[in-house]
């Protein structure tokens, strides 16, 4: 079995239980340090359920990113204004972030929206974006190079987040493997990342679990302002310091929502009456 990133040979590092039935091997690149499974022919069974009861830290995850991302927006892309969440489930992370003032909208083909419905991606007329996001969807790929570019369709830029292949424990006990669940099945090191920058002739980013890929190249300071919250202090002409803050002040799109699908719903309501 060749990498599906860098098209290595790969070599078997060890087997699991899938979904507590299937033996699967997993392996790793022997030149990027990317993992995949077998050809995983239980995906159709993994997704019955596309949200699995397992992943009991979404909410928690969700106010975590609604709290990182807009500084990343704020500081990388300051300029931008239309955002799409690809795969992005139950339409809780749209809604924080259009809550803050972002208009942000959801794709998912395979589970439902329930928290930010009428901002779908089918509610909108746009097909290209200024950013897009993917949290927790780069370790579902069956099929890494193909799907990215076809995210890479709807933007040059994309903020994403998957775990790293760590180093310090023994991968086969690694818990973000999650072989019960069986949907995990595309595992990343930092090469392997960044040879998937080069191949779609991007830039690459990295803080933790966060990781940026765009045409545009950012600065030192954006970065260590964006990442590590360092700030830069200016002087000017002698005077007091001044911190260089790259947070833009948003109004929040709640009310203007609430006004949207109050009008949709009064004009469902009314179609029915008069048919």
């Amino acid at each position: 079995m060749n990498c599906k990133i860098c098209s290595s040979a790969t070599e078997t590092v060890f087997s699991k239980m899938i979904l507590l039935k299937y033996e699967v091997d997993y392996h790793q690149c022997q030149n990027c340090g990317f993992i995949q499974t077998d050809q995983p022919f239980w995906l159709e069974e993994a997704y019955n359920n596309a949200i699995t009861s397992l992943d009991i830290g979404i909410l928690k995850r969700n106010n975590e990113l609604a709290e990182a991302i807009p500084k990343y927006i704020d500081t990388f892309f300051p300029d931008s204004e239309k955002y799409l969440d690809f795969a992005g489930g139950y339409g809780i992370f749209v809604r924080l972030m259009r809550d803050l003032g972002y208009e942000f909208y959801r794709q998912d083909l395979y589970c439902e929206n329930i928290f930010s419905k009428h901002f779908d991606i089918t509610d909108t007329e746009l097909k290209k974006f200024d950013v897009v996001t993917a949290f927790e969807v780069f370790e579902h790929l069956e099929n890494p190079l193909q799907q990215i570019e076809e995210i890479f369709e709807y933007s040059d830029n994309l903020i994403f987040s998957t775990d790293i292949v760590p180093h310090s424990e023994s991968v086969e006990d690694w818990v973000y493997i999650a072989n019960e669940t069986g949907q995990h099945i595309a595992f990343y090191t930092e090469k392997a990342l960044k040879i998937i920058a080069e191949k779609f002739n991007k830039n690459y980013y990295r803080y933790k679990n966060y990781h940026i890929f765009s045409k545009e190249k950012f600065s030192l300071e954006q970065i260590n302002f964006a990442f590590y919250g360092i700030a830069k202090y200016r002087s000017f002409f002698g005077l007091k310091k001044r911190r260089v803050n790259f947070r833009i002040t948003r109004q929040s799109l709640l009310e203007k929502d609430y006004t949207k699908i109050q009008r949709i719903l009064e004009s469902q309501s009314s179609r029915i009456l008069n048919d």
